[in-house]
């Protein structure tokens, strides 16, 4: 069995890992790719580098949807300080049945002479080197086994994508959507700031009354969310602190979500008091003009308006409604079909609007 390793600190994890990782995969044949996460990193300060947990957690956010590459978690297991060679010893003595091949970038070739025991790694494992623009085919480890593979590369880092995300700067992050949803949901690297860090934390004080399985229902949103606002150039932190709003209010009874609902801003429909489920939205709108007073309109406005969606609503309202009723649970083939198709976001919203008047209101 050809497996695949790729150390790194992963922190965060971004499209170039997940590209590099799909290269050597397919060029080499390569049963599985395994993403170990260093535990104490040797080379690199730690000032900012996140909690082992919160690390591996973003890989498996990432790695979710590509079959083949996984998380292993032997420099934990391991403890201490990270050294590659180590970690390859322990692997081929676990796992006898397998070949090791490390994967790693160009730059990493370029230090490889520094790494500990080289020389013994050499002898250990072959190299797949990922070539990027400028790298010389040069390796000062005679020892050591290359074998090249293409891959399209950019310039991203990990200590760029730091620093956007501390600048709240959005654009061009090289970041899996899931990944995003979960840096922001954790304020990592200070990607969410004030006052949004205020405002989750009270929507996350509602949430936690909810089940878990209700609870699941709307994280799945606000990562989809996500997903849909950042190709519709929104503010991610918006997108994600309305899909966590917009079922708060979706198992309560008629008198709490009457309470609520009298403070959205509008009248309830004769629909919504013939079936007080159906004010939901309007509670939970209710309950963040109540709240949080400062908050964005617009959330207020999408989450009010995400059980009755128009043609003509905002775009913010169109990536809730998109979210909530693909989001993937629900297990529904037609949504899934919408869900995955190449549409933009306008096309997408018009398929769902069709969808969800066809099962009259699908909720």
């Amino acid at each position: 069995m050809r497996t695949g390793i790729l150390g790194g600190s992963f922190n965060p994890v971004h499209n170039q890992h997940i590209q590099m990782a799909l290269a050597a995969q397919k060029q080499f044949d390569l049963e599985e790719v395994w993403f170990i996460p260093v535990f104490q990193p040797v080379h690199k300060p730690g000032d900012a580098l996140l909690e082992y947990d919160a690390r591996r957690d973003l890989l498996l956010a990432a790695l979710k949807e590509h079959a083949g590459l996984r998380v292993c978690d032997i420099e934990r297991d391991l403890g201490g300080a990270s050294y590659t060679v180590r970690t390859v010893s322990e692997l081929q003595q676990r796992y006898r049945g397998r070949e090791f091949i490390l994967v790693i970038g160009g730059d990493s070739l370029v230090e490889l002479h520094s790494w500990r025991e080289v020389t013994r790694l050499a002898g250990m494992v072959e190299f797949i080197v990922i070539e990027r623009p400028g790298c010389r085919r040069a390796c000062q480890v005679p020892e050591a086994i290359l074998h090249w593979a293409e891959c399209e590369v950019s310039p991203v880092s990990a200590s760029q994508i730091r620093d956007k995300l501390g600048r709240h700067d959005f654009a061009d992050l090289h970041l899996p959507p899931e990944v995003l949803f979960k840096v922001l949901l954790g304020d990592y690297y200070g990607s969410l700031g004030e006052p949004y860090g205020s405002w989750l934390e009270t929507i996350a004080g509602q949430l936690r009354h909810l089940p878990e399985g209700m609870i699941a229902h709307i994280m799945a949103v606000a990562a989809l969310a996500v997903n849909y606002g950042m190709e519709a150039g929104l503010d991610p932190r918006t997108c994600m602190l309305t899909g966590l709003s917009h079922d708060l209010f979706r198992i309560a009874d008629s008198a709490e979500l009457f309470a609520y609902a009298e403070g959205c801003g509008t009248q309830l429909s004769a629909l919504e008091r013939k079936k007080p489920m159906l004010a939901h939205g309007a509670a939970a709108a209710g309950f963040l003009r109540k709240r949080i007073p400062a908050i964005n309109p617009d959330i207020v406005n999408a989450v009010r308006w995400h059980t009755f969606p128009a043609d003509d609503a905002p775009l913010l309202t169109k990536v809730l409604v998109l979210a909530d009723t693909l989001e993937p649970s629900r297990g529904i083939a037609e949504r899934d079909n919408v869900r995955q198709a190449e549409m933009s976001i306008e096309q997408r919203y018009q398929r769902v609007l069709a969808l969800k008047r066809k099962s009259a209101g699908g909720h």
